[in-house]
């Protein structure tokens, strides 16, 4: 387990970004049992599900990184060295602890909905230029655009966490701060992009709960005073917050004029709802907002759910609305589908029954839904049981699936001090290193975009990286330390 030095993310000579990921958890409806108390086909010795927590925070900081500062998968820009200076004052003034500005990094103002991360050159961790991927088509979304604004915002919340990384005048964490300063630039640029020419973006029900969630979150990172965890907020922007909450605003009465179609619809369209509320405190739009949500729970309560995916977007969404409007049937109801979930656990190879084909968006729901039921559904669930179901599942469906493609040598990317712990927690000892996973020059360290279940056998696709499903899996995966970045916020209705 991490302590809280460790949890600091750094790289020695390079930017770096961060997720926060805790214990996540599943009910199984059996009796307690210890920790990994079976192992699974393929586990390898001292895996714990505590271990699975600390390779899903790597693993979501290797997408984010990869994907927004070194893959060139979208339009890009590089500040000029005015704002360069400013960013680097703000983050570091202590001699000791100088800001180490990457080579060549891929700043992305627009991002592409996916494209193949194979690497086009042979890769080097001190040069970014080397680590651009092959992409393809210049297909936006709504959905992946906004996702990626989500997770670039909450990001920047964790490295803005002062007893992780530090104020700008201790003597470490000096390159976080600096790399958060530049999340928050890309989510200004992503969301300047969107509001210039909306109609460029292909919409959907999906895109148009992620847009909400994504201009709410960003309205609140750049318009408040002091984030969580400081006494500063070294983002605060007024032209940004009143620019992501003007989207905020429009984006929420188009959702309010959405027909849900189906489990992922609804619990999604919840969830955007509830970050609205944190944002405006306006009465009348608090009283739809918060009529919508009950609306969409109870149709979402009484949907049937016959597959992991479905159930676990059913969970997610019902354990929002119980939480937030205090009526317990939601959070029974939601217990009740996780049960369902886990019943037939493959506890031989870490599969959920009814696996056959995960996209990668559906590996995160999943990991959500573990999650918030371990967080809010107390003892609805056998918690003992239900963390010992996530460390067979993760590291039966994550680990040995492919779906993680590849992960950095243990010194790349990171500060001496972050290695000081147990190996498992930094990668998988299976996956192989980004310039040995497959093609001329290897593949990115990122989520493939699908993976399928048969024979008792993973393949995963590992040519096509989907933008929107991975940031998202990503932003799950960094709310499971919801104490550090909480991605279940309390809305004002």
């Amino acid at each position: 387990m991490r302590s809280k030095p460790l949890i600091t993310l750094g790289l020695s000579f390079v930017l770096a970004a961060t997720v926060a990921v805790s214990a996540s958890a599943q009910d199984t409806g059996a009796q307690s049992q210890p920790e990994s108390a079976s192992p699974i086909i393929g586990q390898v010795p001292g895996y714990t599900a505590s271990t699975a927590n600390e390779e899903g925070y790597w693993y979501s900081r290797y997408n984010m990184m990869s994907l927004t500062m070194q893959s060139g998968l979208g339009e890009t820009f590089m500040p000029d060295p005015q704002q360069i200076a400013m960013a680097v004052q703000m983050a570091g003034q202590n001699p000791s602890d100088p800001v180490m500005v990457p080579t060549n990094p891929a700043l992305l103002s627009v991002v592409y909905a996916g494209g193949d991360p194979h690497y086009v050159t042979m890769g080097t961790p001190m040069d970014w230029q080397t680590l651009r991927w092959k992409g393809g088509s210049s297909r936006l979304t709504e959905e992946a655009t906004a996702w990626t604004i989500t997770k670039e915002i909450e990001w920047a919340k964790m490295f803005h966490v002062d007893f992780h990384f530090g104020t700008p005048t201790d003597d470490f964490g000096s390159t976080q701060r600096f790399a958060g300063m530049m999340i928050a630039m890309m989510a200004k640029m992503q969301l300047m992009a969107f509001q210039q020419n909306p109609s460029g973006f292909e919409a959907s029900n999906r895109g148009d709960y992620a847009a909400l969630t994504a201009f709410s979150d960003a309205a609140g990172l750049y318009g408040a005073s002091a984030l969580p965890h400081s006494t500063t907020n070294r983002y605060a922007d007024s032209n940004a917050a009143m620019l992501a909450t003007g989207l905020a605003r429009q984006q929420f009465q188009k959702v309010l004029a959405t027909t849900p179609k189906n489990a992922a619809d609804l619990s999604l369209g919840i969830q955007s709802l509830v970050w609205y509320g944190t944002l405006t405190d306006d009465p009348s739009e608090l009283l739809s907002a918060r009529e919508t949500v009950v609306r969409w729970a109870d149709k979402l309560a009484a949907k049937e759910t016959d597959n992991p995916v479905d159930r676990a977007y059913k969970i997610r969404g019902l354990i929002e609305a119980g939480r937030t409007t205090n009526d317990p049937k939601y959070l029974d109801h939601a217990a009740k589908t996780f049960k369902a979930l886990v019943r037939g656990f493959d506890e031989k190879y870490g599969v959920l029954r009814g696996t056959k084909r995960l996209e990668i968006e559906g590996v995160g729901e999943i990991a959500g839904a573990m999650n918030s039921a371990m967080l809010f559904l107390g003892d609805r669930i056998d918690q003992v049981a239900a963390k010992d179901t996530f460390g067979k599942w993760w590291e039966g469906t994550v680990d040995l699936s492919g779906v993680q493609i590849a992960a950095p040598a243990i010194p790349d990317f990171k500060g001496a001090y972050e290695t000081n712990q147990d190996p498992l927690n930094l990668r998988y000892p299976a996956l192989p290193l980004p310039a040995d996973a497959g093609g001329q020059f290897g593949i990115a360290p990122v989520f493939a975009a699908s993976i399928t279940w048969k024979h008792h056998a993973w393949q995963a696709d590992q040519s096509n990286f989907d933008t929107a499903g991975a940031m998202h899996t990503s932003t799950e995966m960094m709310w499971f330390h919801n104490d550090e970045v909480n991605g279940f916020p309390t809305p004002n209705f």
